[in-house]
């Protein structure tokens, strides 16, 4: 898993540090979370759980995995 800013599938926004998935803004939501419920990795808005299966690094450049944001 990569670490630093990801994505999901290019929505959302969280940080990896190791396993762990802060979860800064929901995918499926797109609110921005609760601090505590960001920690956890998990939605406090729409109770989303991210998979590790869709983490995409995040891009610095204003695009996400190649596309334009």
């Amino acid at each position: 898993m990569p670490q630093g800013a990801v994505t999901f599938l290019g929505r959302g926004l969280a940080y990896v540090r190791g396993q762990r998935i802060v979860l800064t803004i929901c995918p499926v939501c797109s609110q921005r979370n609760d601090p505590k419920a960001a920690e956890r990795g998990q939605c406090l808005w729409c109770a989303y759980e991210p998979k590790p299966a869709d983490v995409r690094a995040a891009t610095g450049d204003g695009k996400r995995n190649g596309k334009a944001a």
